[in-house]
């Protein structure tokens, strides 16, 4: 796979069709990029909650950037770390919100293999190498004229191929997913 510019990551080129139950990993970028897609209404929970999680995940990069200031005092860094387990309750909801809407549009046997993540997990990594790819390209922009394609570019592009590879295993029966919920709550009483 090649990637030919940082400006924005592209599709990849072995894009498989996509399920009809399921979000395109293109869909999925377009709503990071802001884009309001013109999608079926049937996906509204998957694309809104995928909106909401990238947004999340820009404000727990600033609140980590906060924690990790050397020249912050314990309180910043007190506060920044209730704010990251506050953005982290958000997003487990957020996974937790797709993966509910998974299970009721997707139905496969249970003879068959089970993939290793839900689906909410899965997009939850795309936001984080989203969040990260636009983070650090800003940064090696400022820093160089090279602009070269990054890793970070790379991870989110190869990431995408992976889940639209994962609707079409799941679209043609031959992979299936998890119901798990997550086992961690951010509001537990310490």
């Amino acid at each position: 796979m090649s990637i030919h510019t940082t400006a924005s990551p592209p599709v990849p080129s072995t894009n498989p069709e996509p399920c009809l139950a399921l979000p395109t990993s293109s869909l999925i970028l377009d709503v990071f990029r802001g884009r309001p897609a013109d999608v079926h209404p049937a996906l509204a929970v998957p694309l809104g909650a995928a909106t909401q999680m990238v947004v999340h995940h820009g404000d727990q990069w600033a609140a980590e950037m906060v924690s990790r200031d050397a020249a912050a005092d314990d309180h910043v860094v007190a506060a920044a770390k209730r704010t990251i387990d506050v953005l982290n309750g958000l997003r487990v909801n957020l996974i937790g919100q797709i993966d509910s809407w998974v299970e009721g549009v997707v139905h496969v046997g249970e003879e068959v293999p089970l993939h290793t993540e839900t689906v909410g997990s899965v997009i939850d990594r795309l936001a984080i190498a989203w969040v990260r790819w636009k983070r650090l390209d800003s940064n090696d922009r400022r820093e160089s004229l090279v602009v070269a394609p990054s890793p970070a570019l790379r991870q989110l592009t190869e990431l995408a191929a992976a889940y639209d590879n994962l609707v079409l295993d799941v679209h043609e029966g031959r992979r299936r997913l998890p119901n798990w919920r997550s086992l961690k709550s951010y509001r537990e009483r310490r």
